[in-house]
């Protein structure tokens, strides 16, 4: 046996070992094997109303054609699958038209980030991880990623995620909505508080153990080959910097909602019952934490590609799951069920909207201070495409926006909108946004 030829073998967890801690670090080739009220934000100045984004992906996307206006402008027809926005008309702006990076299957993950795919390995920070650390430590949680599964794996193909963290990984998300709450407003007694200092200095701790570590392997390896991991150990140290500036401040008093007994995630059933209720009591989740100021940024993937598309069943009594249906082959019985379940999803966007509009904040409403955007990357008259996709621009009024019914850009990257969400909250853009993809902002929007 050589016992130089793994003189470099190390576990991915020669940094993280001890203290429970969770850091999600880059792989390197040394780790190889083979190497206020509920209806009242308060009333304040505008210039201290805070700016707010929220960034949805809906897997598999939408039946295009009907999903698409037969008219322009602020005075467009709804057609049957944009009903549910007949409330909201004057505050979205729905663009069609619109091309992401890749389409299809697992494709989620070039949706903010402009060109991360699984398969050409490229892992840039997404705009809201950048618009996070734009505002720093304003609020207790930089930002919150959600969605309806917590793994960041589909198999070993593409995360199930929107969010990727500076350091060049995928962030986890929560699809728990009892938890979410716990974390954003659970009780805080004494003995609570002292635990939580407690573990606050244990991370300190290790974490200088962890920088210890990384120099001394510098020495062995090279600057450029650990640059991953100090970016890691930065990305880490801002947070426990902030998580320390909060741990004194009291958390908001909010009522605990009712979430059953167990998980309502796990009330879910076959036939779709449950996930309307589940899927609302996430957008209450983030609605609270908005109208606290918890947080500014949030991420939520209410509808993968997977096993919550269930087709509302128990509704519309359909025989096929959703995937089937965009594979329609053009028969007129899948593309009827199709319009019909896009306009049962959208029903779940508006109840968020209505949240939003239903909080007076300042001079508006808190929807006016928050732009939120419905989207997808499954695009096209299957949703396997990269070209034709929609979005929906909400809010957004006090921060500029200017809405223009059905606008139609054809050939226009996301990155695009995003780049117009960033300006509009106030974020300097940097060179190479969305990995060049971005050109510049939707112009009517902001005219």
């Amino acid at each position: 046996m050589n016992i130089n030829a793994n003189k470099w073998r190390m576990p991915r967890r020669t940094f993280l070992k001890g203290l429970g801690a969770t850091i999600a670090l880059p792989w390197l080739e040394v780790m190889s094997a083979s190497a206020k009220s509920v209806t009242n934000a308060g009333s304040m100045a505008a210039s201290e109303i805070p700016r707010r984004s929220m960034f949805t992906y809906w897997g598999l996307g939408v039946e295009i054609r009907n999903f698409t206006p037969p008219d322009t402008g602020k005075d467009y027809s709804l057609t049957s699958s944009l009903q549910p926005l007949a409330p909201f008309k004057d505050d979205c702006t729905l663009l069609t038209g619109l091309r992401s990076y890749s389409g299809g299957h697992g494709s989620c993950c070039c949706m903010l980030t402009g060109i991360n795919t699984f398969r050409n390995g490229k892992t840039l920070i997404s705009v809201d991880q950048q618009l996070a650390e734009f505002h720093g430590n304003k609020t207790r949680y930089p930002s919150l990623v959600l969605g309806t599964v917590r793994e960041t794996g589909f198999g070993s193909a593409a995360p199930t995620t929107l969010s990727w963290s500076r350091n060049n990984t995928p962030i986890t998300p929560e699809n728990r909505p009892e938890v979410l709450f716990e974390k954003l407003f659970g009780s805080e007694d004494n003995k609570t508080l002292a635990g939580a200092k407690q573990a606050f200095a244990e991370r300190g701790s290790l974490l200088d153990s962890v920088r210890d570590q990384a120099d001394a392997l510098q020495r062995r390896v090279g600057k450029e080959r650990l640059d991953q991991y100090f970016t890691s150990i930065r990305d880490l140290e801002s947070r426990i910097k902030i998580e320390g500036e909060w741990l004194d401040r009291p958390k908001p008093k909010v009522p605990k909602p009712d979430f059953g007994p167990g998980s309502p995630r796990d009330r879910i059933h076959g036939d779709g019952q449950g996930f309307s209720e589940y899927t609302r009591m996430m957008f209450d989740m983030v609605a609270l934490a908005f109208q606290t100021d918890s947080t500014r940024v949030v991420t939520h993937i209410p509808r993968t590609e997977g096993d919550e598309a269930h087709c509302y069943t128990y509704k519309t009594g359909s025989k096929w799951d959703l995937h089937t249906i965009t594979h329609h082959n053009e028969q007129e019985d899948k593309l009827a069920m199709w319009r019909q379940l896009d306009a049962l999803y959208l029903e779940e966007w508006a109840y968020f909207l209505g949240k939003l509009k239903g909080v007076k904040e300042g001079s508006g409403t808190l929807l006016d201070n928050t732009l939120a955007a419905w989207s997808t990357t499954n695009g096209g008259y299957n949703a396997h495409d990269s070209a034709q996709l929609p979005a929906i621009l909400c809010g957004g009024a006090a921060l500029g926006v200017k809405h223009q019914g059905h606008l139609v850009q054809k050939d226009v990257h996301l990155a695009n909108v995003w780049q117009t969400i960033a300006t509009r909250v106030g974020m300097p853009i940097p060179e190479n946004f969305q990995g060049g993809e971005a050109k510049g902002v939707i112009s009517e929007l902001v005219a």
